[in-house]
């Protein structure tokens, strides 16, 4: 029995790993890592799903993929965490726990995990690394100033309590180098040398920074405020795969449009903007006849993205909103600003699938 179980697990994996070879999306990576979880086969998806996280690093699809599959690993761990932290609490307990729902990348219980013990043991300085490690990614992810200084704070707080760790003072350096605090970056550089004088890694940064020009600004927040200056001006590369080829290639995007109108019931319109909020295309209809939709839908767009940083909840990924007798559906995708319009027979969830397939399947294809 056991043999034939093995058999007929590997067909199903060979026929699944077949289908992803012809169209190889986020959303088909997601497919493939949740066959291989129901087959017992963590090896392979993590193996996939790390493969898919390199190539399409900020995919929903495979976020979630990722979250499921960590969760089933493990699984033991997350009881044992939780029941420590009920039986036997302390810092560490708390930062494990933290950790390992960063790594799900289930953030909000990371976040709270981490807050609890920088609350309940505020001279520890892990609980403040996590908090600093999920606004350091959001910072490279989103080049947000407000972002980086957020990480910076807390890892200089890290720093107070911990002089001697490599990957923290490290990091602090790699943040001040990318938005030119060339000095504070330095210092950090010279602090690892304190202790680690050989380290090829750190000698090497502070060769690249004695190169950089220092900044005309002296205080951090000024050097924050012209690091998002230039990002505006996009004189920082921000714009990743699916924006580089539907901004040089329009048409190509308008072509794929018309696949909503067939999925979805009660579709009205399609609008897509560009990462400087250019007009690409529209559905149905020209470019031209959009024009006034694609003006208020900026303007929507703003508004949300004003709304959730002012919330600190990060850049605003997606969104349904109830309109008049219809709904409308906003997500930014690859600094792609993509929305649909609905009347009332649309089903929301049914809505909100097929945005989801669309934007995570055949965007990619």
């Amino acid at each position: 029995m056991g043999w034939w179980s093995d058999f007929k697990a590997n067909r199903a994996l060979a026929d699944a790993r077949r289908e992803l070879v012809q169209e190889r999306s986020p959303y088909g990576i997601g497919q493939f890592i949740d066959k291989c979880i129901d087959l017992g086969r963590y090896d392979v998806a993590l193996e996939e799903a790390e493969k898919g996280i390199q190539e399409f690093p900020h995919a929903e699809s495979l976020t979630g993929a990722y979250k499921r599959l960590i969760r089933a690993v493990h699984a033991d761990d997350l009881k044992q965490g939780r029941d420590e932290i009920r039986k036997a609490p302390g810092p560490k307990a708390y930062y494990k726990l933290a950790r390992l729902y960063k790594k799900m990348r289930d953030l909000d219980q990371a976040i709270e995990l981490a807050r609890k013990g920088v609350e309940l043991y505020p001279n520890f300085e892990g609980n403040y690394i996590v908090l600093a490690d999920i606004r350091y990614e959001r910072f490279q992810r989103d080049l947000r100033a407000s972002d980086g200084k957020a990480a910076i704070e807390l890892f200089e707080k890290a720093v107070d309590l911990n002089r001697e760790n490599y990957r923290l003072l490290f990091q602090l350096a790699e943040i001040y180098q990318a938005i030119g605090a060339r000095n504070r970056a330095l210092d950090k550089a010279q602090m690892i040398l304190e202790f680690a004088p050989d380290d090829r890694k750190a000698v090497g940064l502070i060769e690249t920074l004695q190169q950089m020009k220092p900044s005309k600004h002296t205080t951090l927040k000024d050097q924050l405020a012209d690091f998002e200056r230039r990002v505006s001006a996009g004189s920082v590369e921000r714009a990743g795969l699916l924006a580089v080829r539907y901004t040089r290639n329009p048409d190509h995007l308008a072509r794929k449009l018309p696949l909503l109108s067939e999925r979805i019931q009660g579709y009205e319109k399609a609008v897509v903007l560009g990462p400087s909020n250019e007009l690409l295309a529209a559905h149905p209809g020209t470019s031209q006849s959009a024009k006034p939709l694609a003006d208020t839908l900026r303007k929507v767009f703003q508004a949300a993205i004003e709304c959730s940083l002012r919330m600190d909840i990060s850049t605003f990924e997606k969104g349904l909103f109830e309109c008049g007798d219809g709904w409308l559906y906003l997500i930014v995708v690859d600094h792609l600003k993509v929305g649909i319009l609905a009347d009332s027979k649309a089903k929301k969830s049914r809505l909100s699938d097929e945005v989801h397939r669309f934007v995570e399947h055949e965007l990619y294809l």
